[in-house]
């Protein structure tokens, strides 16, 4: 399974568009599954296609009749009311690495689920139709990351904002249970992008604790230069309940995300405070694999 995601904030008008799309790459058919979610609207959309692809050459990807991504250029059709058409140029990337977001786990074969964030802004051109309302997204920060694997973790944490004090500031962690068998254990990971200057804190080369509990989001990381703490609640912000696809065709598990929560950030250098603030616009959620929904979203 691969997984694809972008994530535009408006940090002017406080909202966020969130597109998510996963190709499982399945014996009998590929499939593909496309999710759109915006806050404050409370829209969740979905649906689930035969004969999606990505491919392994360059960075195109085709959920037929639904989603195609290619050259910077995304668009999402979502029935007659919900269209998704823009552009992202001028982007800020991770820079090339050895490792991806995983760290020294992207080397390790065989994991049910490797991370990584790769886009922590853009400059966007284009607009969003949802339902009623029309969405310009050119104000908006924007942040992608792809995932892959033999599918979701059993369980998992994942937070992302846009939307501090300091516009070019932007957060990205993830963690879960990963392995296999006995060999499972829980890992995470923490970048923190603040203009030109990329904070990556992931095992073995950093420490990282944490997770969510109890509707609270807490993850501290730290390596010899940098520590990181951050704390995330839902508060005031309604959850979403997202379909995740599963191996089996057009089957899902679920995740709960606060598409706009709350986020406290600081991030200590050489054991000084180098930045300290908060978002009100945090993407929060928690899932699990084990799950199933029989309904068919197609």
């Amino acid at each position: 399974m691969e997984g694809y995601l972008w994530r535009f904030t408006d940090t002017r008008r406080g909202r966020v568009l969130l597109v998510a799309c996963g190709i499982n790459h399945h014996s009998r058919q590929p499939w593909g599954t496309v999710v759109v979610a915006a806050d404050p609207l409370g829209t969740v959309r979905s649906t689930s296609v035969d004969g999606a692809w990505a491919s392994t050459q360059s960075y195109q990807i085709c959920v037929p009749a639904t989603l195609r991504y290619d050259a910077g250029a995304l668009h999402v059709r979502l029935g007659d009311d919900l269209h998704i058409n823009c552009v992202l140029r001028e982007p800020r990337s991770r820079p090339r690495r050895t490792f991806h977001g995983s760290g020294i786990f992207s080397l390790v074969p065989g994991l049910n689920h490797y991370w990584h964030p790769h886009l922590f802004d853009a400059k966007v051109r284009g607009a969003a139709r949802l339902g009623d309302q029309v969405w310009d997204l050119s104000d908006c920060h924007v942040y992608a990351e792809k995932s892959w694997g033999r599918g979701f973790p059993h369980t998992w944490w994942w937070g992302q904002a846009h939307g501090f004090d300091r516009g070019e500031m932007c957060v990205a962690f993830a963690g879960g249970l990963l392995g296999r068998g006995r060999l499972t254990l829980p890992v995470g990971g923490v970048v923190v992008s603040v203009g030109n200057r990329m904070i990556s804190l992931v095992p073995p080369a950093a420490m990282v604790q944490g997770g969510e509990r109890d509707g609270r989001w807490t993850i501290k990381a730290r390596n010899h230069r940098y520590r990181v703490r951050l704390v995330g609640e839902g508060t005031g912000s309604r959850p979403s309940r997202l379909p995740i696809p599963l191996l089996d065709p057009h089957r899902f598990g679920y995740s709960t995300q606060h598409l706009a929560g709350n986020l406290q950030l600081q991030v200590f250098r050489d054991g000084k405070l180098y930045y300290a603030g908060q978002s009100a616009l945090a993407s929060l959620e928690t899932g699990s694999s084990r799950t199933r929904w029989p309904t068919d979203l197609r």
